[in-house]
């Protein structure tokens, strides 16, 4: 649902077509492809989970499953770019209810206000693919209903589709040993915390969500030397204004920052992830400078990157 709820997560509507140089719709790769040869992913032992889909409305998926952790291939046979958007919807909501609402927030002119229901969704991540492409994550199934939600944004229509499938999960979630030797980012409010080395290849990254708000990741190549200041101020130059009580940095909306979105390409983006849920992509990074940013909303609509949530990191 990336113009609508996921559509929150980048912000497009607010910041327009494109975020960081390109926004993660556009950019190269977009997805957490499975690798030619043996998967890192799959090495780590988790029982596999198959998905696919040929028309991008319907998902091959058992409506029955087992709770515990998975490694999910997602292959997406459609002509479609495609997210596999994973999360459990509040008591007594439907994917129709959710995304009506957050239709009438973007209704109006003018920063949207947040529904509170944003905050009772719990998002498990997911994966995003290519036409043709075929993606991969490692996440937790707990028990309890959840949605395997197909989207797929159109930006000569500027249409949204939503193909949801429901999938009960069952059974106590099992025992499971952390993998070692990856690279952990911690989620919260308002930081990213690295734990281990990043390094240039492929390298499998655990993404921990630890705060009260939801939270994701944009990994976006920056300038060598680019601080954390300036990529709040280029935020601020292209969005709604933070407060200054909030981050008199963002606050300032400099006519002229430092940075340009020229000088930025987004590399990859996850799926949002509500506090306490994990997923495990891998990630193929070359030698460069890279910045992490969160897009996804403060309760009064501020933009969490407005608030600080950037790290700024080199990997040789």
């Amino acid at each position: 649902m990336r113009r609508v709820i996921h559509g929150i997560v980048i912000l497009v509507i607010l910041f327009g077509s494109s975020v960081f140089g390109a926004t993660a719709q556009d950019a190269s790769p977009v997805a957490s492809p499975v690798s030619e040869g043996p998967s890192l992913l799959a090495e780590l032992g988790y029982p596999t989970l198959e998905v696919t889909t040929t028309d991008g409305v319907t998902l091959d998926v058992p409506a029955e499953l087992e709770a515990g952790r998975y490694h999910i291939i997602f292959n997406n046979q459609s002509e479609m770019e495609l997210d596999l958007e994973v999360y459990q919807l509040p008591e007594g909501f439907t994917n129709d209810d959710l995304i009506a609402l957050f239709e009438e927030a973007f209704s109006g002119e003018g920063p949207p206000e947040i529904p509170d229901v944003f905050y009772d969704v719990v998002f498990n991540g997911g994966v995003s693919t290519l036409p043709g492409g075929t993606g991969e994550v490692v996440l937790d199934l707990t028990p309890g209903e959840w949605t395997f939600n197909l989207y797929n944004y159109d930006p000569e229509t500027d249409e949204n589709v939503n193909n949801s499938t429901a999938v009960t999960v069952t059974g106590e979630m099992p025992d499971v040993e952390a993998p070692a030797d990856i690279v952990e980012i911690g989620m919260g409010e308002m930081y990213f915390e690295v734990s281990g080395e990043i390094v240039a290849g492929p390298q499998i990254w655990q993404l921990v969500s630890e705060g009260q708000q939801p939270h994701h990741l944009i990994l976006s190549s920056v300038p060598e030397g680019t601080t954390v200041e300036q990529i709040m101020e280029l935020a601020a130059s292209f969005g709604p204004p933070a407060s200054p009580e909030a981050s008199p940095v963002a606050a300032a909306s400099p006519a002229a920052p430092a940075l340009s979105f020229d000088d930025t390409e987004d590399v990859f983006y996850s799926i949002p992830l509500s506090g306490g849920q994990t997923n495990f992509v891998v990630l193929d990074v070359e030698p460069g400078t890279y910045a992490m940013i969160c897009f996804l909303p403060a309760p009064d609509g501020t933009p969490h990157v407005m608030l600080g949530m950037v790290e700024v990191v080199v990997v040789d």
